[in-house]
C-alpha cells in the first residue's frame, strides 16, 4: 500500500503486472530476511524494491520494477500484524522516502535476528540512517549518475552499459559496489 502512495506521490505508474510479481514473489520468499518470521508467526511481508522502483522509472529502469533480484522480503506492520517493521528500519531506514541500497546484506549479516529496539540503538544503524539514499528530488546530478551507475553496475540489461564508475561514490552506495 505504501509503495503505490509512493508512486502516485512521485508521478510513477505501476505496472498492472505488480500484484502478480510481488504475490509470487513473497509467495517463494515467504520470511524476512532480517528476522525469519512470516505468516505462521502472524507477520505481514511486503516485497521490498532494494533499488526504489519510483528512481528506476524516472531513471531509466522501469524493467527493475518486476524483476526478482530487485526484490527482498521484509516484515511490515499491518492491521492487526505488528511486527519489527524490518521492512521501514531496514529496508528504507526509517524513512519511507529513502531507500538502503545495501539491503539484502544487512539484512543477512549486519542486522540478522535484531529487534527494532536493538536496530535503532545500533550505532552502525544510526550511521547508515544518516548516510541514506537521498530523495530523489534532492539528488545532484552527480547522485543520478552515481545511482544510475549502481542500478546498471547490480542488475545489468542487455543493450544498457553500466557506464564509467564514477570518481567520487556516495555514502549510500552498497560497500559491494566500491
Amino acid at each position: 500500500m505504501a509503495g503505490t502512495i509512493a508512486a502516485q506521490q512521485h508521478e510513477a505508474e505501476r505496472s498492472p503486472q505488480w500484484p502478480s510479481v510481488r504475490d509470487a514473489f513473497v509467495k517463494n520468499n515467504p520470511q524476512c530476511a532480517v528476522c525469519g518470521k512470516g505468516p505462521a508467526q502472524g507477520i505481514g511481508l511486503q516485497a521490498h524494491h532494494i533499488f526504489p522502483f519510483h528512481y528506476c522509472i524516472r531513471l531509466g529502469r522501469p524493467d527493475l520494477e518486476l524483476d526478482p533480484r530487485n526484490l527482498v522480503t521484509l516484515c511490515e506492520t499491518e492491521s492487526g500484524k505488528p511486527s519489527d517493521d524490518h521492512h521501514v528500519l531496514i529496508g528504507h531506514l526509517d524513512d519511507f522516502e529513502s531507500s538502503n541500497l545495501d539491503v539484502v546484506s544487512d539484512a543477512h549479516t549486519r542486522f540478522h535476528g535484531y529487534s527494532a529496539e536493538k536496530i535503532r540503538n545500533d550505532a552502525a544503524w544510526q550511521q547508515k540512517k544518516q548516510q541514506r539514499l537521498p530523495h530523489i528530488e534532492a539528488m545532484r546530478p552527480e547522485d543520478q549518475a552515481a545511482f544510475v551507475w549502481a542500478m546498471n553496475t547490480r542488475y545489468p540489461k542487455a543493450g544498457v552499459p553500466a557506464g564509467k564508475k564514477p570518481a567520487s561514490l556516495p555514502d549510500w552506495i552498497p560497500a559491494a559496489l566500491r
